[in-house]
């Protein structure tokens, strides 16, 4: 083996060993700077029900989408047992002369052990909310928004 041989060897193992530590301080930073993605649903098809775990979730809603023009959609999502959600909405429903009769809507309940819907916010109009809080793990969504709106929901469990 000449001297050129060697000293290429030595090179290829001293590369090896630098692109192993590399990968394995990145991979360590990489798991302590991790942070679990935001669960992304599309809302269809209307009348579906969810079911979801401890964690950050966003729902969309989209009337294109779902072909429900002028129709009532609901949605239930559970979360774990005696976990409450904590929730913000976002509702687009550009359209400001039904905002006097209240044509398109988004109302948010909370539904009770004893299978009673309690209140938690009733919309009319373009609106972003924040810290809406169930009392019960299961939330029952109806909503009714024209086919140029949109609706978000993050929840976090």
């Amino acid at each position: 083996m000449t001297n050129l041989q060697i000293f290429r060897s030595c090179v290829y193992v001293h590369l090896l060993v630098v692109c192993i530590i590399f990968c394995v301080v990145y991979d360590s930073t990489a798991e302590l700077n991790y942070r679990r993605p935001k669960a992304h649903f599309q809302l269809t098809p209307c009348q579906s029900a969810f079911t979801i775990n401890i964690g950050n979730y966003i729902f969309d809603y989209d009337a294109k989408i779902t072909g429900h023009y002028d129709k009532e959609c609901t949605f239930l999502i559970e979360s774990p047992p005696k976990s409450q959600m904590r929730l913000r909405v976002s509702l687009s429903i550009g359209n400001l002369e039904t905002i006097e009769t209240c044509a398109w809507w988004l109302k948010l309940f909370d539904f009770h052990s004893n299978a009673t819907l309690i209140p938690l916010a009733e919309y009319c109009e373009s609106t972003n909310t924040t810290d809406l809080l169930t009392y019960s793990n299961i939330m029952y969504i109806l909503l009714n928004i024209p086919p140029e709106g949109s609706f978000q929901l993050h929840i976090e469990t």
